[in-house]
């Protein structure tokens, strides 16, 4: 991973995630974000970023860490453009309904770092300061647990 991965989701959700900084059980998590889903519930979204040589298993992957952390979404950035496998991978997890917002999201995104970039593209789920301080509490509560 190149040293600005926070740079790429930082930017990509507009300052609305916190970054992973400690490398742990969950090392390939780089950052989660937590979106409104009602007036007082929320849903989480997990990041990951990688540099290069990025695969179909990396979307399987991605699959299975959305089932640990119990996120709803998750969104993978990358400097290279995503396979066809990739993408049919990413496809097959299936959609959210936010209910709130009468639309679908995929489960699973693909975002490159020249969409980001060149064309603006940002994370366009509403998110509110008050879940973000709720997300940065229970990533220091769930990382001072961790055996270091």
């Amino acid at each position: 991973m190149w040293n600005d991965h926070r740079w790429a989701v930082l930017t990509y959700t507009n300052n609305r995630a916190v970054i992973n900084e400690k490398k742990g059980a969950d090392a390939g998590i780089d950052a989660r974000a937590y979106f409104m889903t009602g007036k007082s519930d929320n849903a989480k979204i997990i990041f990951q970023v990688k540099s290069g040589g990025v695969k179909r298993r990396d979307i399987a992957t991605l699959r299975g860490d959305m089932g640990r952390e119990k996120a709803a979404l998750a969104i993978l950035i990358t400097l290279e453009e995503p396979s066809a496998p990739m993408l049919r991978e990413a496809k097959a997890a299936g959609h959210y309904r936010h209910e709130t917002m009468g639309r679908e999201y995929d489960q699973i995104s693909i975002v490159t770092v020249q969409e980001i970039v060149e064309e603006g593209k940002r994370l366009d789920i509403p998110m509110s300061l008050e879940v973000l301080a709720q997300a940065q509490r229970a990533i220091e509560s769930s990382q001072s647990d961790l055996p270091f």
